[in-house]
Parts: C-alpha cells; sequence; structure tokens
C-alpha cells in the first residue's frame, strides 16, 4: 500500500484524479460488475468522470494530525506514483508518499501489562506508521493518557511490541485497579488489567 500524506502547505484537500482503482473504499476494480450498476461512471467508463480521490487536509478523528488516505498498488497507482498526479504533488511538496504493509497498520493487540513499580505492556504492532501517533491509555484508578513522545522523553520506551513505561509518568496507576490500551494507526487494541 502507498500511504499518501497531506503536508499542510495548502489549505484544503488535495485531489488526484489519475487513479481509479486501489483506493480506501474500491478494493478491486469492478467495471460492469452487476452487482454495482455505478461502476460504470465511477471507474470513468464511456468518458464519464473517474471515481474522485481527495486527500484531506486533517484527520476527521484527530484535527492535529496531517490528513492521509491509504492506496492499494494496482497499476494505476503505480503509475500516478512514478509519473502522474501522484509524482508531481509529491516534487511540488504538497504530500509525501511512504509505503506500508498491512501488517504495519494492523490493530495492535496487547497480550500483558505488568506493574513492577514501572509498567511494561507486551503485545503486537504497537508502532504508528506517520503521520499517526501511538498512545497509550490508562483507565480506572490512575488514568492518564501518554503518547508515545511523552514516555520516550519521559526515559521511556516504544518499540513494535514492548512498551516501558517509567513509574515517574503513571504515579496513581493502582494494580487490578486499572486497565490499559493501545491506540497505532488510529485503531484501538483490546483492555488488559494492569497486573503485578
Amino acid at each position: 500500500m502507498l500511504r499518501l500524506i497531506h503536508n499542510q502547505t495548502v489549505t484544503g484537500a488535495l485531489l488526484i484524479d489519475d487513479i481509479d482503482d486501489g483506493l480506501p473504499n474500491k478494493e478491486v476494480h469492478r467495471l460492469g460488475s452487476t452487482a454495482d450498476p455505478k461502476a460504470y461512471a465511477r471507474d470513468g467508463y464511456a468518458n464519464k468522470p473517474k471515481q474522485s480521490c481527495y486527500i484531506p487536509r486533517v484527520r476527521a478523528a484527530s484535527p492535529t494530525i496531517a490528513g492521509f488516505i491509504d492506496v492499494n498498488q494496482t497499476q494505476r497507482v503505480t503509475f500516478s506514483a512514478g509519473k502522474g498526479k501522484i509524482s508531481k504533488m509529491q516534487t511540488a511538496g504538497l504530500i509525501t508518499v511512504v509505503s506500508v504493509t498491512a501488517a504495519q497498520v494492523a490493530t495492535p493487540v496487547v497480550s500483558t501489562a505488568v506493574l513492577a513499580t514501572d509498567l511494561t505492556i507486551t503485545g503486537t504492532t504497537f508502532l504508528s506508521v506517520q503521520p499517526t501517533i501511538t498512545s497509550v491509555v490508562i483507565t480506572g484508578t490512575g488514568a492518564v493518557t501518554l503518547t508515545a513522545s511523552q514516555i520516550t522523553t519521559g526515559g521511556g520506551t516504544v518499540s513494535a511490541t514492548t512498551i516501558f513505561i517509567p513509574a515517574a509518568l503513571i504515579p496513581g496507576v493502582v494494580v487490578t485497579a486499572s486497565s490499559v490500551k493501545v491506540v497505532a494507526n488510529e485503531k484501538t487494541s483490546n483492555t488488559v488489567v494492569i497486573t503485578v
């Protein structure tokens, strides 16, 4: 997949009009599909406009994060990234293009959350792909939300499989009265009760 990220050098969404497949809401090219009567118009059949593809300036759910869309690398998307609209927008400094895999943007899973003075969380897919930001949400007694940068600045670490949070960042957390979940790539993990 390609992640097309709005660089926020201009206001408003950015239109990429030379791709008609690979879009987030369209996994397969379905030209003429009997199950989809609007397929012809959407796919640009018979001189009709192709489906519009907009990169928003910011994320609707997180307005402090730059807008982006993930598109599958179909033939048209690859062409656009090589010498089409995507390539030209990147050269002009309007967007940043990042290659990502489905595994990198999978939903995070928390296996354990152990508090022994410091908090150690283990699991999978904890790292966010830019521009999204990994965060840890602790609920219950000592509730706090910490971003990856707050954790690392405070002496902790964040990796794909382990998050280490120093005790100084979570002074009020109480074992068995608090739970933890990880948010990565705008997806929220399962909730795990903190143990010793």
